[in-house]
């Protein structure tokens, strides 16, 4: 039996300038951190030699390529196991529309448990090029690839998307002692109980990029990045809320969509209470909020956003990690 961990990811700034439309030509730049919200995968040897893939529904089949599930199925296709396995996906949050990045946090953590099920290492690039091929190249997705290195590599990190097929480059945030953990305990993070299928508003991002008419605003964002690099690296936390808030700003001017009338009620409402800016993280429309505030205004902040669950979390330096291997003698 193999067991793989992957954590979930916050995006502070810079998400949709890694975009392949934007990122292929200008190049892109996030600031973004793993979690402790993970997705668990089980793998197991199956004894009546079929699949079973168990999720949200249970599916029993006779080989890879019936799997509906796709990023399962493509996975177990790329690495080569067509059959002959239980394998089980568990995530702490709702696992799609979240904004936490979790689909690609589940291809990540479902390529490197079948990998290290057939005894084979491979390292977080590898991870987080494979599953972007798979959500990209093979399935089509609208959507970039911040969310997978992210996951794959752990960490608080400044990841460039390089011009013209140049790669991504991961950096870990270099910053005074305590910085993060200041910027940690201003960071409140609340579930808005609305789920939505990213690739609706990423599809209308991309026709926005294909126009031009986000560019500006891109652009913007990707500089956010550089900024927010420089001010963590001065240990400068309380510049950040505001940048936030830029991000935000300037987010929600791409395409429809990304906000609507309950969204930006909710968001007035936590700056009212003392809040210094935040954001809808992911690609918008639901999911999760995350805001900034002093720790003196969070019991107000707390009580605005009242109707909505706060949910807790911490940053996770570690990327998808193999955490049980237990191995038969049968056992490939």
């Amino acid at each position: 039996m193999i067991i793989s961990k992957t954590p979930l990811r916050v995006s502070f700034v810079g998400g949709g300038t890694d975009l392949g439309d934007f990122a292929d030509e200008h190049g892109g730049a996030v600031v973004s951190s793993a979690i402790d919200k993970w997705v668990h995968v089980i793998v197991a040897p199956r004894f009546e030699g079929d699949l079973r893939v168990s999720y949200s529904k249970t599916e029993i089949v006779p080989t890879a390529g019936e799997v509906e599930h796709e990023l399962v199925r493509e996975s177990l296709r790329l690495t080569g196991l067509p059959r002959g396995v239980d394998l089980v996906t568990l995530a702490d949050v709702p696992s799609q529309g979240t904004g936490l990045g979790s689909s690609s946090a589940v291809t990540v953590g479902v390529l490197n448990a079948l990998y290290a099920y057939q005894g084979l290492f491979r390292s977080p690039a590898d991870l987080a090029e494979e599953a972007s091929h798979i959500e990209i190249d093979v399935l089509g997705k609208p959507i970039g690839c911040q969310d997978q290195y992210a996951s794959a590599y752990g960490g608080f990190n400044f990841i460039e998307f390089m011009p013209r097929g140049g790669g991504v480059r991961v950096e870990p945030i270099v910053c005074p002692a305590q910085t993060l953990e200041r910027l940690h305990r201003s960071l409140m993070l609340f579930y808005t109980g609305r789920q939505r299928a990213a690739s609706d508003v990423l599809n209308g991002q991309r026709e926005a990029i294909v126009r031009g008419s986000a560019t500006t605003a891109l652009l913007e964002m990707r500089a956010l990045a550089y900024e927010l690099r420089e001010l963590l690296g001065r240990g400068d936390v309380e510049s950040v809320g505001p940048l936030l808030d830029r991000n935000w700003d300037l987010k929600r001017s791409l395409v429809s969509g990304l906000s609507d009338t309950q969204v930006d009620e909710w968001y007035a409402l936590a700056r009212m209470a003392g809040a210094s800016g935040g954001k809808l993280l992911g690609a918008g429309g639901g999911g999760f909020l995350l805001i900034m505030a002093p720790t003196e205004r969070q019991a107000s902040v707390r009580t605005a956003l009242a109707d909505l669950r706060e949910v807790p979390f911490h940053f996770a330096a570690r990327g998808s990690q193999i955490t049980l291997l237990e191995r038969s003698i049968d056992q490939p």
